[in-house]
């Protein structure tokens, strides 16, 4: 199997040219139509790095300043 994946959203009318051009050259097409969601919470966005940390000495804050490039001695 061969996987073509569009990133822009097409009308309906560049998708019939693209499903004539299948056509026309014998080839069966399944069509997907993914929408994003982008009304994920924080939590669920996150929610695979829980424990990613765990048995490290750095908290969320000192994380976010080496990130960031911010020294300790930096006061903002």
């Amino acid at each position: 199997m061969t996987q073509i994946v569009l990133n822009n959203s097409i009308d309906n009318i560049q998708m019939g040219v693209l499903m004539g051009l299948f056509d026309s050259w014998n080839m069966n097409v399944k069509i997907i139509d993914e929408k994003k969601s982008e009304n994920k919470s924080f939590s669920q966005l996150f929610s695979k790095t829980r424990g990613m940390w765990q048995g490290y000495d750095i908290d969320g804050e000192k994380l976010r300043n080496k990130a960031w490039g911010i020294s300790e001695q930096t006061v903002i």
